[in-house]
C-alpha cells in the first residue's frame, strides 16, 4: 500500500512537492484554507513539458488522522497552521518542515513529542497562475531528525534516490545554519534592491555584498561555527551563480507586498548574536532588518 502523506500549504513549494512525492510512490492529500473544495487540480511546468494531476483537498477542520505531514507554509505561519491540525495527530504522527529560517523548530517538535524532521531545500518554483506551478530549479532537499537521530524513517527509501533529494542528515541543524548564513546575505539584499540573485555580482554591489558576508561570518564565528564562516564567501558566490535568474522568496514576497520571512532569517541571526559575550559589529545587517520591518513605501 502506498504511504499516505499530507501537504500543508499547497502554494508554489507545496504544489511542487505534491508532484514529487506522488512520483515517488506516495498517496498525497493537500491541506489548505478553502473549506468547500474537495479536489484541487494542479499543473506542473518543467523544461521537459507539463503534467496535470488532481489531488484530494482538505481543510484544517477535517478530522481524519494524519500520519505524515509535510509543512510548506511560510515559516512565520507554520506553528499556528500546524497547531490547528493537532486534533488529527496520533502517537505516531511525523512532521516534515521545509520552511526558511529558524526559531520555530522546537515548538513544532513539541506538538508531536519530538517526531519532527527538519528540512532545507534549494528548489525553485513559482505560481504564474492559481493552479499552475512552474519549476525554476530542481535544487537539493536535505532532511534529518531535529532531535539528531541518525536512522531515517522507512519511507525515506522512496525518495533517497531521486535527483532532488540528498542523503539523510545526521546533523540537520548544521545544514539549516549553513542555509541560514547564505539566506541572510542574499535574501535581504535582493529584496531591498529589488533585483534577481545574479545581479548581486554586478560591480556596483560588490562592496555591499562583501560587507554582508563579513558581518554574517563574524556572527557565525562568534557562535562557534567557524567552518560555516570560513566557507561563506564561496557558498554565497556559488548559490548566486547557480540561481542567477531566480528571485529570492523574500524579494518575491516583498513585490507582492506580503509578509516576508525576515524575522525567521535575519532577525533570528541578529538575536543570536545579541547574546554573545563579544557582540560582532553588524551595522549593515541591522539596517537591513530595520528596513524590512518598515511598511511598504506606497502604503
Amino acid at each position: 500500500m502506498k504511504p499516505h502523506c499530507h501537504i500543508l500549504g499547497p502554494g508554489s513549494l507545496g504544489g511542487l512537492f505534491a508532484f514529487r512525492l506522488t512520483a515517488a510512490g506516495f498517496q498525497v492529500s493537500l491541506i489548505g484554507q478553502h473549506q468547500a473544495t474537495k479536489k484541487q487540480k494542479l499543473t506542473l511546468l518543467t523544461l521537459q513539458g507539463q503534467q496535470t494531476l488532481e489531488f484530494p483537498y482538505e481543510s484544517s477542520n477535517t478530522k481524519s488522522p494524519i500520519s505524515l505531514l509535510w509543512v510548506t507554509t511560510k515559516s512565520y505561519a507554520a506553528l499556528d497552521a500546524v497547531t490547528r491540525l493537532s486534533h488529527r495527530f496520533t502517537s505516531k504522527t511525523v512532521i516534515v518542515t521545509l520552511g526558511n529560517g529558524m526559531g520555530y523548530h522546537n515548538a513544532l517538535s513539541t506538538l508531536v513529542s519530538g517526531r519532527l524532521i527538519a528540512g532545507s531545500t534549494t528548489a525553485g518554483c513559482s505560481s504564474p497562475k492559481t493552479q499552475t506551478r512552474k519549476l525554476a530549479g530542481e535544487g537539493k532537499t536535505r532532511l534529518g531528525w531535529w532531535a539528531g537521530a541518525e536512522t531515517a524513517p522507512d519511507w525515506f527509501a522512496n525518495i533517497k534516490d531521486t535527483p532532488w533529494c540528498s542523503a539523510w542528515e545526521s546533523n540537520i541543524e548544521k545544514a539549516l545554519l549553513e542555509k541560514l548564513a547564505i539566506n541572510c546575505v542574499i535574501n535581504p539584499m535582493t529584496a531591498l534592491l529589488n533585483i534577481p540573485n545574479g545581479q548581486l555580482l554586478d560591480s556596483t554591489h560588490q562592496q555591499t555584498l562583501a560587507t554582508a558576508i563579513k558581518e554574517v561570518a563574524s556572527i557565525f564565528n562568534g557562535l562557534g561555527h567557524t567552518d560555516i564562516a570560513e566557507n561563506l564567501p564561496h557558498r554565497v558566490g556559488h548559490v548566486i551563480s547557480d540561481t542567477a535568474q531566480n528571485s529570492s522568496s523574500m524579494r518575491t514576497d516583498r513585490q507582492r507586498q506580503a509578509t516576508t520571512e525576515h524575522e525567521e532569517i535575519l532577525g533570528y541571526l541578529l538575536e543570536r548574536s545579541s547574546g554573545l559575550k563579544e557582540k560582532p559589529s553588524t551595522p549593515l545587517l541591522c539596517s537591513w532588518l530595520s528596513a524590512l520591518r518598515q511598511p511598504f513605501p506606497d502604503q
